[in-house]
Order: structure tokens, then C-alpha cells, then sequence
């Protein structure tokens, strides 16, 4: 299996960390000539990471290519086979993903100070704290978002935390997690775990490549 596009963005990362747990061999690749090029257009004619091709089979979208990735490869699940559970593991999932992580997304065209317009950044970063309060009341961190084993919440909610705890800060935000004991607690069990620190360090170098690549 080929996985096209950089661990810094947090939806190649969801899925990168869904076919490790799964322990599916693949390779981590870089578009030759980017994501606009004709030939990476031809597998997503979105322009958009990540992308995957397995055997015959090429997908984008991340949350299809999780759930196509648990559905083939039934080994290690990471959606619990209760219909409670497994509902709770994905709007977990879904609260981080539609509403953390976007609302952090949507702070980069301001990233810039001189360019920023502090009136969509204060709604976004009011949608953002929303959204936090919201997964503190809802997480497990026992040690995984959904309890004692890693779920498709992990796959969404690392990468995540990741952008909110890297950009928020450059919003003014100095502590995103300040009194979400539960979130804090999570990252720093999740920063220890083989798996999830080893993609947590992979978008952190990542950050480093993109800084420099922009400066």
C-alpha cells in the first residue's frame, strides 16, 4: 500500500496512524511533483493529501480511507463492535475532526499579524474553546480517547491536538488545554506511546520542514 502526501497535515496523519495500528505495510510517499501535478490529479483530481492506493484501489478523503482501511483489514480493529462504543469512539472522532481541528484550520489565512483579521480569529478561536470543552467532558484519557484501547478517536484526535497546541499559541492563546485536565493528561500519555508520539514527533519534524521551507 503507497500513502501519498506529508505527515504535517493532520489528515494524512489520521491515516498513517490507522494502518500502523492495523500493522498494513505500506510506504509513506511524497507526490514527485506535488499535489497539483497531473499525475497525482489523475489518482485525486482534488489536489488534496492524503491519497491511497492499494493494489487497484486508489482513495481519497481520510475518513473514507480509515473506514475503507477498517473494513478490509479486519485484523486489529479500531472501531469497537458495540454499537454504543463504536458510536461513541467515532463522534469522539467527528467533535475533534468538524470542529477543533477545523476551527484551528481556518485561523492560517490569518497566521500573519499583519494580515489578520481579529474578528474572525476571535470567533474561531471562541468555536475552538467550544469544541475543546466539549472532548474534555466526552474523553477517556484512560490512557486512550475512548478508554483503555486505541479507536478511530485516536486516529482524529492526536492529529488534532497537535495543530491546537502548536497554533493556538500563535493566536494568543498561550495554553489551549489550561483546565482541561483530561485533554492535557491525554497528550502527555499519548506523547510516551510508541505509536502515537512516533507520528506526533514525524508532524513535528514536519512543522520544522514547513517553517523552513517558508522562511
Amino acid at each position: 500500500m503507497e500513502i501519498y502526501g506529508a505527515m504535517l497535515s493532520p489528515f494524512m496523519a489520521r491515516v498513517v496512524l490507522a494502518a500502523r495500528f492495523k500493522g498494513i505495510k505500506h510506504k509513506v510517499l511524497m507526490p514527485k511533483d506535488g499535489i497539483k501535478s497531473p499525475a497525482f490529479l489523475k489518482m485525486n483530481p482534488l489536489g488534496k493529501m492524503p491519497v491511497v492506493k492499494d493494489g487497484s484501489t486508489v482513495l481519497f478523503e481520510s475518513a473514507v480511507i480509515v473506514e475503507y482501511l477498517e473494513a478490509k483489514y479486519k485484523r486489529k480493529r479500531i472501531v469497537p463492535s458495540a454499537a454504543k462504543a463504536g458510536a461513541q469512539a467515532r463522534l469522539i472522532g467527528a467533535i475533534f475532526d468538524e470542529y477543533a481541528q477545523a476551527a484551528i484550520l481556518a485561523l492560517f489565512p490569518h497566521i500573519d499579524p499583519a494580515k489578520r483579521d481579529q474578528a474572525v480569529v476571535d470567533a474561531k478561536l471562541a468555536e475552538l474553546s467550544k469544541a475543546l470543552d466539549i472532548v474534555e467532558k466526552m474523553i477517556s484519557a484512560k490512557p486512550y480517547a475512548a478508554g483503555a484501547k486505541f479507536t478511530i478517536a485516536d486516529c482524529y484526535a492526536v492529529p488534532a491536538l497537535f495543530f491546537v497546541v502548536t497554533f493556538a499559541p500563535r493566536f494568543g492563546v498561550a495554553d489551549p488545554l489550561g483546565g482541561r485536565k483530561k485533554l492535557a493528561k491525554y497528550l502527555a500519555k499519548a506523547r510516551k506511546d510508541k505509536l502515537l508520539g512516533g507520528v506526533l514527533t514525524e508532524m513535528e519534524i514536519g512543522l520544522k520542514q514547513w517553517e523552513s521551507a517558508k522562511s
